[in-house]
């Protein structure tokens, strides 16, 4: 039986609140700081304060993973003003590694195609000062203490899909129909899971958006733990996973972060 759990609340007081060390595998993309309207998150904080939240939600995750967990973490390779760029995804890397524990494995890179239309050029046909675009973000794969996996299950991933990902350049199709401001494809979760875990293994998203990677859990047989903070982004989630249904083989549970926070899960 595949149990998704989807908890309404914020990453940050939800996550010290989960079993320790009871994730296999999480998979997020956490808002980008650039501005985005998500609601009830202003994403356009200073960039010092922005990774100041992040270390908090780093060391949650840090703390929920298992020994042999794994940690996939999307975000842009490049972003911002022409004089003023940020690489966050090398910069988390570092947090990542060197403040909270993680250990480094490696990064997948995938081209986002909105991003690869820009025609901004800067000072044109001048040195001056061009703008130089970068048209991928980066799945920066981590893992907690052992890469390895300790006991081995059923893996769900075909042999043509386990070259392409082992290559590092996936090539997904993007999203067809935006629920949310930011969704990723839903083949990011997908390569992730069938990549990095096995089945009936647990999976945690504290940025959950739209759903994808509980969309993605279901899919593939994995449970889920899933944490969205915008009240209209649940309601999606529910309408996309239909949420209750009588589907026999899934087990359905809804939690307030309130409840969480004073009982934690059943």
């Amino acid at each position: 039986m595949v149990k998704l759990t989807l908890i309404q609340g914020d990453a940050l007081k939800v996550l010290p609140k989960l079993p320790l060390e009871s994730v296999d595998l999480v998979v997020t993309s956490p808002p980008y700081n650039i501005g985005i309207d998500y609601g009830i998150w202003k994403d356009n904080l200073e960039w010092d304060e922005y990774y100041d939240w992040c270390r908090k939600w780093l060391k949650g995750i840090y703390r929920v993973l298992k020994e042999d967990g794994r940690f996939c973490l999307n975000h842009y390779l490049s972003c911002g003003q022409a004089n003023n760029r940020h690489s966050p995804l090398m910069d988390l890397n570092w947090i990542a590694v060197k403040e909270i524990g993680f250990k480094h494995h490696g990064i997948a890179i995938w081209t986002d195609r909105t991003l690869a239309k820009r025609t901004a050029w800067g000072s044109w046909l001048s040195a001056s000062s061009p703008y130089i675009n970068c048209p991928y973000e980066g799945i920066l794969i981590l893992y907690k203490h052992t890469w390895k996996k300790k006991d081995i299950g059923r893996s769900t991933i075909k042999k043509e899909e386990f070259m392409k990902l082992c290559s590092g350049i996936w090539d997904m199709q993007p999203c067809t129909k935006q629920l949310t401001p930011s969704n990723f494809p839903l083949d990011l979760p997908r390569h992730c899971i069938n990549l990095l875990s096995f089945e009936n293994d647990t999976v945690l998203d504290p940025f959950l958006g739209s759903g994808t990677t509980m969309q993605a859990c279901l899919e593939l047989k994995r449970n889920c733990i899933g944490i969205e903070i915008e009240p209209r982004y649940i309601r999606i989630i529910k309408e996309r996973l239909n949420w209750g249904s009588s589907l026999g083989n899934v087990q359905f549970k809804f939690y307030t972060e309130e409840e969480v926070v004073k009982h934690g899960l059943e």
